[in-house]
């Protein structure tokens, strides 16, 4: 990561909040698969919760959204240095969307190993890697901008 806009703190951030993502939409997932049997209040108090699981995942996914635009506005004198010394847009470019896809596979894939683990589906987390395909693809137009 020599080239890249990614420092190791953005990196280590950007890793946390994508496997926050995953992670509670896994355990939503979980909490709805569970069999609690004879206990009717604990039951009746996660359903109250999992109501709101729609809410909550697109709340989470806005602060990644927040993250990818607050790391685009401190690194614009940095990608404009870059260019300066002879690196080109589509580099920058380019290097953005490799590394940020690279943080989001590898949260991915550490979530999928929980998600085999705990024998869930995997579906929804496929409809939030897409999501972030999307917007880290529409961020790189905002690198473009700078």
């Amino acid at each position: 990561m020599k080239y890249s806009l990614f420092r190791f703190i953005d990196v280590i951030e950007a890793f946390a909040i994508y496997l926050i993502c995953f992670s509670t939409n896994l355990i939503f997932i979980y909490v709805q698969t569970l069999d609690l049997g004879d206990s009717y209040i604990l039951e009746s108090f996660l359903e109250s919760i999992i109501e709101y699981q729609l809410l909550i995942n697109i709340f989470l996914t806005f602060v990644m959204i927040v993250f990818h635009y607050q790391f685009l506005n401190r690194k614009k004198t940095e990608i404009s240095c870059r260019i300066l010394v002879g690196d080109t847009m589509v580099n920058v470019v380019i290097r953005y969307i490799l590394n940020s896809l690279a943080i989001l596979v590898f949260s991915f894939l550490l979530s999928l190993l929980l998600n085999f683990y705990l024998e869930l589906n995997i579906t929804s987390n496929l409809y939030l890697v897409f999501i972030f395909i999307i917007y880290i693809l529409i961020s790189a137009g905002k690198v473009e901008k700078e």
